[in-house]
């Protein structure tokens, strides 16, 4: 049996795991081009895994998903009340600054035997 590639079944499957180049994945994923990029080269093994095809850097939808779950934080219901307390919490009036004297000028004394 032969696969027919004509057929609008195999188109479908063949998409169902697109490949996004990097200012896409870097949309998805909402961070900077830069910061995908410092991920790969000075994090090795950090940011979500790429695949080099024709000279460019391509990432499997489901690899990104894979990575966003990977690195998902989960919080007890404690911290998220001490953030949200810390975020409610009026900030001080900003203190003013007084100056008491101002910067004298500087000038060379000449020392009795130096000319």
């Amino acid at each position: 049996m032969s696969a027919d590639m004509n057929s609008p079944d195999a188109v479908v499957s063949m998409v169902h795991d697109p490949f996004l180049n990097t200012d896409d994945a870097c949309s998805y994923l909402g961070v900077p081009r830069a910061t995908l990029l410092t991920w790969r080269v000075r994090r090795p093994g950090y940011g979500p895994r790429a695949v080099k095809a024709g000279g460019r850097l391509k990432y499997r939808l489901s690899e990104l998903d894979r990575w966003l779950e990977a690195h998902e934080e989960s919080f007890t219901d404690e911290q998220v009340e001490a953030a949200q307390a810390i975020e409610q919490k009026p900030s001080p009036p900003p203190r003013k600054v007084i100056r008491t004297r101002t910067r004298a000028a500087t000038r060379r004394e000449t020392w009795p035997g130096r000319d």
